[in-house]
């Protein structure tokens, strides 16, 4: 059964095939919208390209997760640091549904800007965020 985390994990682990991390998470129609702007799962694995590029360290911290068979909320910390420098720490609030198979079919969220520590390269990865 995917969950955040575990998606996001593979997503940004250089050592697993992005396309491998895709498939296993994720449905063939799955769709993402973040803060009101909707992208289907082409542009998500576009952005998660670029973000796995740009990316030096990253580290989830989920601190509420529930779920039902279909439905699943979730509250995590994302800290990334970019090869530049930069840092991005947020809140994200997950509603998800996952389909028959247990992939995420459809993911909204929102984000939290934590910190002072915020820089251009979070806007540039704001679809891209999970």
């Amino acid at each position: 059964m995917s969950t955040i985390k575990n998606a996001v994990d593979d997503l940004l682990t250089p050592q697993v095939p992005i396309q491998e991390a895709m498939d296993r998470h994720f449905a063939p129609d799955f769709r993402q919208r973040v803060n009101g702007n909707w992208i289907d799962r082409t542009a998500f694995l576009d952005g998660m390209v670029r973000l796995r590029q740009a990316l030096k360290q990253a580290k989830i911290t989920v601190i509420d997760e529930v779920a039902t068979e279909e439905l699943y909320a979730e509250r995590h910390v994302v800290d990334l640091v970019m090869h530049d420098g930069a840092r991005v720490l947020q809140e994200v609030y997950v509603f998800a549904q996952r389909g028959s198979d247990e992939r995420f079919v459809r993911i909204e969220e929102a984000t939290v800007a934590l910190g002072d520590e915020l820089s251009a390269s979070q806007n540039t990865m704001a679809s891209t965020k999970i």
